[in-house]
């Protein structure tokens, strides 16, 4: 197929997924369309046990309200995420492989769980077991951008574009179909079946990750880049 590697994601999972993708010989090309930003938040007046977390942002923004939680384990939902939040100063309790859901799943059930989920603004809701109980604060939103005309260019040249999340996914849709991006040339690979089935018609093609991880996610890329 050729072209480019695009990568939309921000910050902090962009450096990481640019790193793996050269490490496969691929050609990367970061485009970040959005950022993440703080939201005021409070913490409930209840006891935790842990913190649970999607993604590093939860708790990188977390702000002055995360004074006093440093004390409390983190679960988090993957390897890159668990080391964002030991970097912070936070201990490790239980680390995913592929999403929130399999982790609360598979948490330890020989005493009760009260966990203070760290969330953006967009987030999937969570079945808890009945030995869990999780309270969910939104600390971040994801800001986006448009698209600028040097990037419309290279899109337009083709090349395969990662989707990490539904949000991204939507909004690089609609820029497409602003902009006039001819989506024809361009395949999609998206992290999970939801994001994919969040983006319209007319790619020339669209496929997901075997798991819902970056190094499933790149491997799907560099087979249909090849």
């Amino acid at each position: 197929m050729g072209g480019r590697i695009f990568v939309l994601r921000p910050e902090p999972g962009l450096a990481a997924t640019m790193k793996r993708g050269r490490a496969l010989g691929l050609p990367m090309e970061a485009m970040p369309l959005s950022h993440a930003e703080p939201v005021t938040w409070q913490r409930p007046d209840a006891h935790f046990d842990g913190i649970l977390i999607g993604s590093a942002n939860g708790l990188r923004h977390a702000g002055e309200a995360l004074t006093g939680l440093t004390d409390l384990p983190v679960y988090a939902v993957g390897q890159a995420t668990a080391e964002a939040a030991r970097a912070l100063g936070f201990t490790i309790a239980g680390t995913g492989k592929g999403g929130l859901q399999p982790l609360v799943d598979g948490l330890p059930r020989d005493r009760p769980l009260s966990l203070l989920r760290l969330a953006g603004e967009e987030h999937l809701p969570l079945a808890a077991p009945p030995h869990v109980a999780i309270a969910t604060v939104v600390t971040y939103a994801i800001v986006h951008r448009p698209l600028g005309a040097g990037e419309t260019a290279k899109l337009g040249e083709g090349g395969v574009v990662l989707l990490h999340s539904g949000a991204s996914a939507r909004h690089f849709d609609e820029e497409c179909r602003n902009k006039g991006v001819d989506r024809a040339n361009l395949s999609l690979a998206a992290l999970a079946p939801r994001i994919g089935a969040s983006i319209s018609k007319g790619w020339k093609s669209l496929q997901v990750a075997a798991s819902p991880d970056d190094a499933a996610l790149l491997s799907l890329a560099a087979d249909m880049w090849h």
